[in-house]
Parts: C-alpha cells; sequence; structure tokens
C-alpha cells in the first residue's frame, strides 16, 4: 500500500491536484500536536478573480475564497477520515482548530507544512509562493501518524530579489523587501499589523465587510500571473 498515491488519487477524484507531504519531526511536538506528519492541501483561485482583484474588483475573489475555503474543509475531514478508517491518527486543521495569537500568528500555519512538503516558499508578502498557482491559493493541513513520504523541504525564497511588485502595491506597506529564509523571524522581512490594517480598510472600502481581505500581492505576483494565465 501507497498511502501517498492512495491520498493523492483520493483528492483528485474530488478536483484537487495540488498536495504534499512533509515530515513535521523537526518542528517541537507542541506546535505539530505531536503528530510526525502533515498532508497540505491546495486549491487555487482563477485568473479571471485576480485581475479583477488587482483592478479594485475583489467581489469574485471574495467570492472564491469563502467557496475554497469550504471546499477545503471538507477535503480535510476526507483526507483524515480516509486515514482514521486505515487506523492511523489523523487531525483535520479545519478553521475551527486554530488558534490566532494577539501577534496575528497561528500555532502552526498550513504554509509551514506547505513549505515543508516541498510545494513552495514563502514570498516577501509573507505568504506561499507555489509554480501550481503562484500565491493565489487556499490551504489546509491534514496532521496525522501515517508513514508517509515527505517531500523534500524548500528552505529558502525563490522570489527573484529585484522583483519589488509586491512590496509596491502593499497599501499597508507590510513587507520590507528582505527575504524569507527558515529561522528567519516573520518581522524582519514583514509587518502583519500594517498588511492587517490595512487589508481590513480595503475590504470596509470595497466589500462593505469588516474582515482581513485584501490580496492586492497575489494579484500582481508574477509567479501567480504565470501559473493563471493572466497579465
Amino acid at each position: 500500500m501507497n498511502l501517498n498515491t492512495d491520498i493523492v488519487s483520493l483528492l483528485a477524484a474530488e478536483g484537487c491536484h495540488i498536495v504534499g507531504f512533509a515530515d513535521l519531526c523537526p518542528l517541537p511536538r507542541e506546535v505539530r500536536q505531536d503528530f510526525p506528519y502533515g498532508i497540505a492541501i491546495g486549491l487555487p483561485l482563477t485568473g479571471a478573480a485576480m485581475a479583477a482583484n488587482s483592478q479594485d474588483s475583489p467581489a469574485l475573489y471574495y467570492e472564491e475564497y469563502e467557496g475554497l475555503n469550504r471546499e477545503l474543509g471538507r477535503l480535510a475531514t476526507l483526507t483524515a477520515s480516509y486515514l482514521v478508517d486505515r487506523g492511523y491518527k489523523a487531525l483535520a486543521k479545519t478553521k475551527p482548530t486554530i488558534v490566532e495569537t494577539p501577534d496575528h500568528r497561528t500555532l502552526l500555519p498550513h504554509k509551514t507544512v506547505a513549505t515543508r512538503a516541498g510545494l513552495g516558499w514563502i514570498g516577501k508578502c509573507a505568504v506561499l509562493v507555489t509554480a501550481a498557482a503562484g500565491s493565489a491559493l487556499r490551504l489546509i493541513a491534514v496532521l496525522t501518524d501515517a508513514p508517509l513520504a515527505p517531500g523534500t523541504p524548500v528552505t529558502a525564497s525563490r522570489c527573484p530579489a529585484r522583483c519589488t511588485l509586491c512590496i509596491d502595491v502593499c497599501p499597508g506597506h507590510a513587507p520590507n523587501g528582505r527575504q524569507w529564509s527558515v529561522g528567519v523571524p516573520r518581522e524582519e522581512f514583514f509587518d502583519a499589523e500594517a498588511c492587517r490594517t490595512a487589508a481590513r480598510a480595503r475590504a470596509k472600502d470595497l466589500l462593505d465587510i469588516e474582515e482581513t481581505f485584501c490580496g492586492l500581492c497575489i494579484s500582481v505576483c508574477p509567479f501567480t500571473k504565470r501559473a493563471l494565465g493572466y497579465r
């Protein structure tokens, strides 16, 4: 039995083609909730939504964002149930299980599981960047003790040092241009509070919602444009 292949097939049958497997053992036990492995599951947004968002029309992006979040919760629960039915422990990291700290962190971000699975790296705006969808994707994670074959972790940014598009477009001036690598504190390259404040202001102005929602950095990212096929 090859669990990796079985899980990839399970998710592909549901229309999901972005999945990676991570060795979490190097992380503290309390962070990974004593699970040795993680599964990162992703769903891409559309180029139409991202292009419109870059033109101050975020309604389609918001609609897709909400829909993908719901679908990811279903896929994570499906995956965890699949593993439990085969005698393993598994925990779907759906939204109710996430506890955010006062400095806007989660104990184990989905993107950490994704980088350890080899799906991508953290860009200058502290979002996951992938070959499959650029940074225009939603993520979720499943933790498990099932003996998965992990991917090769990505440990440093692959964003070109000279690219400043996400920096220039950020209304909160949150990124400072420094690059991510494993072990570099987020505060050294990205101001999460500035991002949150500006994102909430933009969401209120354009969508009349009280949420932290922006995505301009995602929309202008060259990796996103290349993956989703828009200009």
